[in-house]
C-alpha cells in the first residue's frame, strides 16, 4: 500500500480526513474497474507544464520500459530500431525517444517509488548480463516480479484521459504554481480550488496499488524466472508485456516459470510473433533483420 501524504487548508480546519477520504474514494472507484487502455491512435492530452526551466527538476518524460534496459538494445550508434505500428514504419531512435515515454502521466511521488523497483532490477540483471550469474535465485524472484508488474501497469496507464479530476465535497486550495511544485517534489498530494486534483496524482496512486496487486498475483502464479539465451536470432521488445517475458539483451530474456537454458531460432520466432501481436503502438529491437518471426 503506497504511503500518501495529503495536504490541504482543510486540515487546519480539522477536515484533513475528508480530503484523504475523497482521494481514496476516487481511487476505489478506479480500482474497481478493469484496466482501461486508451486507443492507440488517440490524440495525446497535453501534459501540464511546469514553471519555466522546471526549477524543481520534476520528471516530465517518464519511461515505461527503463531507459537503461532500452540502452542494452542499441547499435554502435546508440540507437534502437523501432517499428511504429500505427504508421507501419521502422525507424531508428534513441532510448529517450518520446515513443518510449509517458508525458507526465504520474506524479513525482510515484516516480520515486517506481525508480527503486527499477534500480533493484538493474542490480539483479547486471551479473546475469556479465555472465557472472546464471540464474534468478528464489530469494531474488520478487525483484523480477515487481519489475514485470511495473512495466505492465505503466504500459497500461501511460496516458491520461484528462489533466484534472473533480473530488466530491472538497473545497481545495488556491495554490500558486510554485507551491504546487514544491509539494509534489516533497511527495505530497494536494487539491486545487473547487476540489480539483491533478489527474497524474490519482494515476500515480492507482499505478502503485495495481503494481502491488499484480506482484501478489505473480508471487503465487509464477514459480520462478528462467534465464533464457538464444542459440540463433534476437528478441524484440513489446510496448506492453503480456507473455511473461522480459528481454534484457537482444539474446537474453527472463521467462516466467521456465527452466534456465538455451532456445533455438524457431522458439525465438514464436516468442517474437506473440509479443509483436499484442503490441499496440510499437515494438523495438537492436536490428529487426536479426529477429526471426
Amino acid at each position: 500500500m503506497p504511503v500518501i501524504k495529503v495536504i490541504s487548508s482543510e486540515q487546519a480546519a480539522g477536515h484533513g480526513s475528508h480530503v484523504a477520504a475523497a482521494v481514496m474514494g476516487a481511487m476505489s472507484a478506479r480500482l474497481s474497474e478493469p484496466a482501461k487502455i486508451l486507443p492507440a491512435d488517440r490524440k495525446r492530452d497535453r501534459a501540464e507544464k511546469t514553471r519555466p526551466g522546471n526549477p524543481n527538476n520534476l520528471t516530465l518524460r517518464q519511461h515505461v520500459f527503463p531507459s537503461k534496459s532500452i540502452g542494452r538494445f542499441t547499435n554502435e550508434r546508440g540507437l534502437v530500431s523501432v517499428h511504429d505500428l500505427l504508421r507501419d514504419k521502422v525507424r531508428l531512435a534513441k532510448p529517450r525517444d518520446s515513443i518510449f515515454c509517458a508525458d507526465r502521466a504520474w506524479d513525482e511521488r510515484a516516480e520515486k517509488s517506481m525508480k527503486s523497483i527499477e534500480d533493484a532490477f538493474q542490480m539483479l540483471v547486471g551479473p546475469i548480463i556479465a555472465g557472472t550469474a546464471t540464474e534468478v535465485r528464489q530469494d531474488q524472484k520478487s525483484v523480477v516480479d515487481e519489475m514485470y508488474a511495473l512495466w505492465l501497469m505503466r504500459a497500461q496507464y501511460r496516458e491520461l484521459e484528462t489533466q484534472e479530476v473533480q473530488l466530491n465535497g472538497i473545497t481545495g486550495d488556491d495554490l500558486t504554481k510554485e507551491q504546487e511544485e514544491n509539494l509534489e517534489k516533497n511527495s505530497y498530494v494536494f487539491t486545487r480550488k473547487n476540489g480539483m486534483m491533478p489527474a497524474r496524482q490519482l494515476n500515480g496512486i492507482q499505478l502503485q496499488m495495481r503494481i502491488d496487486n499484480s506482484v501478489r498475483s505473480l508471487a503465487t502464479t509464477v514459480t520462478r524466472w528462467g534465464v533464457i539465451s538464444t542459440q540463433d536470432g534476437e528478441f524484440i521488445v513489446p510496448d506492453i508485456p503480456q507473455h511473461g517475458v522480459i528481454p534484457i539483451t537482444p539474446r537474453l530474456a527472463l521467462v516466467q516459470s521456465a527452466p534456465d537454458g538455451m532456445i533455438v531460432e524457431q522458439n525465438v520466432a514464436e516468442i517474437n510473433q506473440a509479443m509483436k501481436a499484442t503490441s499496440l503502438v510499437y515494438c523495438f529491437a537492436r536490428n529487426f533483420s536479426n529477429c526471426p518471426f
